[in-house]
């Protein structure tokens, strides 16, 4: 039997090694190398960063870079985040003709498989700005053979969210629907604030029993208690972490007007007796045709409380017993819901809950 010299298996494994060391250059010399500008979104902060990064870089014996920008938009302030490899870099913004350049060169290659050279900070007056290199660029490897990179450039944009148009001063009837909406480009998102106190302090909203679009362009109060008389809103608008907000809109509640969505509403001659009340009190009412009935008593938030009547009731007089004993001493509301096939009507009144 004939056996292959341990020598030749030792030549078998060389070679493999060799092929597969081949095989790795080769694919990382098939992959694009890349300079990259980065493309950046500006909040209202007057300073931003704009990164240089590198892709499939492994062997670079040095750098020169010309960058160029629209300095009524950008002001050039310095190079920050130098990554430790680019010791010695050298960098300038020239006046003629007029570009950014950077020049960096050492014994010892550096690596940029996909890493960060360094940033460029810039101070941004608000408009669209592109960051470009110049034809001029070049990244050489460590025996100073010219690579063939492909620069790619980048911009600087204002990421605030564009308000096209803001909410206004809306005033509604007690417990009727009100709306106030924004309209604006450039959002992720949104959320409504109310101030109970003339915008002193505010409180973010979210979705219940009174408010629905909370994180909308529209804000839904889906019925509106008088207590909410002089309540301000606005809303705060986000993009990728940059935020704005509306202007302020107020909210009146017209307690003087008649409480009702259609002119018959005081037909329905809701009224409760005894008032004010210690514990039992009767709630009249007439319904001028026969439909569905809702009574609601809310207190001044417009907090829903308890549900006494939730049914079809006949044409005529009504009459129930609330009881009260339970509520604290103070002013609430108790809330008539009319609806049929013709009519829709709602109207209130005041309960007193003494001590």
């Amino acid at each position: 039997m004939f056996t292959l010299p341990a020598s030749f298996n030792a030549m078998k494994r060389t070679t493999f090694v060799v092929v597969l060391s081949c095989l790795f250059v080769a694919s990382l010399t098939a992959q694009a190398q890349t300079l990259t500008l980065g493309s950046v979104q500006a909040c209202a902060a007057p300073e931003v960063l704009v990164p240089v990064t590198g892709a499939n870089l492994p062997d670079v014996g040095s750098l020169t870079l010309f960058i160029t920008f629209d300095s009524t938009r950008l002001t050039y302030k310095s190079i920050d985040n130098i990554d430790t490899q680019l010791g010695g870099i050298v960098y300038s913004l020239n006046t003629t003709p007029f570009q950014l350049a950077i020049v960096w060169s050492k014994i010892t290659p550096a690596q940029f498989m996909q890493k960060k050279l360094f940033d460029i900070r810039f101070s941004f007056k608000g408009e669209m700005a592109p960051v470009t290199f110049k034809s001029s660029c070049e990244v050489t490897n460590s025996q100073l053979q010219i690579l063939t990179v492909s620069f790619l450039n980048g911009s600087v944009a204002s990421g605030l969210p564009q308000i096209t148009r803001q909410p206004k001063d809306t005033m509604v009837r007690p417990w009727a629907l009100a709306n106030f909406s924004t309209l604006a480009g450039n959002v992720q998102g949104y959320l409504w604030k109310v101030s109970s106190d003339n915008g002193l302090t505010w409180s973010s909203l979210s979705d219940n029993q009174i408010y629905a679009g909370t994180q909308s362009s529209q804000l839904t109060l889906k019925y509106v208690p008088p207590a909410f008389n002089k309540y301000r809103y606005l809303c705060s608008l986000n993009n990728q972490g940059c935020n704005t907000v509306t202007g302020q809109v107020t909210l009146s509640v017209d307690s003087v007007a008649s409480v009702r969505d259609l002119a018959g509403a005081n037909d329905l001659l809701l009224q409760n007796r005894p008032n004010p009340v210690t514990s039992l009190t009767n709630i009249e009412y007439t319904l001028p045709e026969n439909g569905s009935v809702i009574i609601e008593i809310m207190d001044l938030c417009g907090r829903i409380i308890a549900n006494p009547v939730r049914e079809p009731q006949s044409t005529g007089i009504h009459s129930i017993c609330f009881d009260a004993t339970r509520l604290q001493p103070g002013l609430y509301f108790y809330n008539l819901r009319f609806r049929n096939e013709k009519l829709n009507y709602i109207t209130s009144g005041k309960l007193i809950k003494s001590s």
